[in-house]
């Protein structure tokens, strides 16, 4: 895979900032060999003296600072001149922690304002694998004309769900139609593909309410084996299966939701998509973050990775999928301190995007399984605002503003570039307001109104991505 280098060039709305008293004490004055920096969105010490290549006690000492974590936005700080400074600080690695100096993170608890000053990012990324996409709907949609939306975004990657009970409704009939004109238009334009495959066909299965696998587990790998060989050179990694960790993705008459019978259906699939297209990526199911474990519609999914590996997943994949949701908590809060205009759904590390990231690296580790990467198949904010009300069990999208949805999704791809440990970051979704218009949850996440007119999300991201550079 390509070594990447990511500019994030992000423009956001010009704000008025009411500045607290700690900017009434800034200097108002420039000293000979400093300049000015003004306080920016999710700044920290640490992340200011990393950037102007001094240290944290050199600042401190410039500023006159009584306490180091206590900086706000808009205030205005002495940083030296370039040529002028210490060292540059030592390159992050592992995990992002709130209280590691050099983080992207803010004060563990602490909301993110919805709004940004103007402000230019250069991250170079750590992990050579770090790559960026968006997952796509295409139901009634024209295959081309997506296409060119998310190549105007910017993006290296689409995911692409191929349902089996759509695509063989009837027993060895497989109707590769639709499919392969997707897949036409978003090669023709080199965008990789990630193909995620879940949703057994009713033939296969005896209990035929909601989504589950095949009675005979058997099937579903001599289906994948069929897709592996027919886009051979054209998809380049394969999603097994969609939060099985849920009994409404993993609804069986014969297999509970467990690790252990997924592990068995991951097992055998890696093994003959690796001999159809051994270079095909195999990334295990993105789990979902519940914060419930009954063990009957739902299992933990830290509880249920951590179950995978101890059924050997690290030998049966290449990469671990991930579905890191934040809820409305933004990117850079940790749990479980409820961020401002938060009420409900920030109890539990499950709610939170780098808690959910680092929980799992540390599951990984503790197999020993540093080596593989983390692939976030599916993450983002939702937000109601110009939808429907949401129910009660989606409220959490009311707590977040259309502007704030774009300012933490351009955050939380700017924290998993840091992170040593992320592969590929899908973002959930382009267009699911069009496209399943009844289906108001994924419109919640869609980058495009129901109208097709792209929401602030999708002009950030494409602002950002504009000057992707590879290396």
């Amino acid at each position: 895979m390509s070594r990447w280098v990511v500019l994030f060039v992000a423009a956001f709305l010009l704000i008025n900032v009411q500045i607290s008293a700690a900017q009434e004490n800034s200097p108002t004055s420039t000293p000979p060999n400093t300049m000015t920096y003004v306080v920016q969105h999710g700044d920290t010490l640490g992340l200011i003296a990393s950037r102007n290549h001094t240290t944290v006690t050199e600042l401190v000492h410039l500023n006159n600072l009584l306490d180091p974590q206590l900086i706000v936005l808009g205030q205005r700080l002495r940083v030296p001149v370039p040529g002028n400074a210490s060292p540059t600080p030592p390159a992050i690695n592992a995990a992002i922690t709130p209280t590691d100096p050099l983080s992207l993170d803010s004060t563990p608890g602490t909301d993110v304002p919805g709004d940004l000053s103007a402000q230019a990012l250069s991250i170079p990324i750590v992990s050579p694998a770090f790559d960026y996409g968006i997952e796509l709907e295409f139901d009634g949609q024209d295959a081309n004309t997506i296409a060119s939306q998310i190549t105007i975004l910017g993006m290296h990657w689409a995911k692409v769900e191929a349902n089996w009970r759509d695509i063989e409704a009837t027993r060895a009939v497989i109707d590769y139609t639709e499919l392969d004109a997707i897949v036409e238009a978003l090669h023709s334009r080199n965008l990789n593909i990630l193909m995620t495959i879940s949703t057994a066909p009713d033939w296969t299965r005896s209990a035929q309410i909601e989504n589950g696998p095949p009675d005979d587990l058997s099937q579903f790998t001599q289906f994948a084996r069929a897709l592996a060989e027919h886009y051979a050179g054209r998809v380049q990694a394969y999603e097994i299966w969609n939060e099985p960790n849920l009994r409404r993705e993993w609804n069986s008459s014969l297999y509970p939701v467990s690790a252990e019978a997924y592990a068995a259906l991951l097992r055998n699939t890696y093994a003959v998509i690796k001999t159809v297209d051994p270079r095909a990526i195999v990334v295990s199911a993105g789990l979902a973050p519940t914060g419930f474990n009954d063990g009957i519609n739902a299992i933990d999914d830290r509880v249920y990775l951590n179950d995978l590996y101890a059924q050997g997943l690290a030998q049966f994949s290449d990469a671990i999928g991930a579905h890191p949701y934040g809820y409305a908590n933004p990117p850079d809060a940790t749990c479980c301190a409820a961020p401002e205009g938060v009420i409900s759904h920030y109890g539990h590390p499950s709610f939170y995007f780098l808690d959910t990231l680092n929980d799992y690296r540390m599951i990984m580790l503790n197999y020993g399984d540093q080596n593989t990467l983390i692939w976030v198949t599916r993450f983002g904010w939702g937000t109601s605002m110009g939808t429907s009300a949401p129910q009660r069990n989606t409220e959490y999208v009311s707590y977040t503003s259309l502007d704030q949805q774009a300012q933490y999704l351009a955050r939380g791809f700017e924290l998993g570039a840091k992170l040593e440990f992320v592969g590929v970051m899908i973002v959930y979704n382009l267009n699911a307001c069009a496209a399943h218009p009844a289906n108001t949850e994924a419109c919640y996440y869609s980058m495009l109104d129901p109208s097709g007119q792209a929401r602030p999300v999708y002009n950030t991201l494409e602002m950002i991505f504009a000057n992707a550079i590879t290396r």
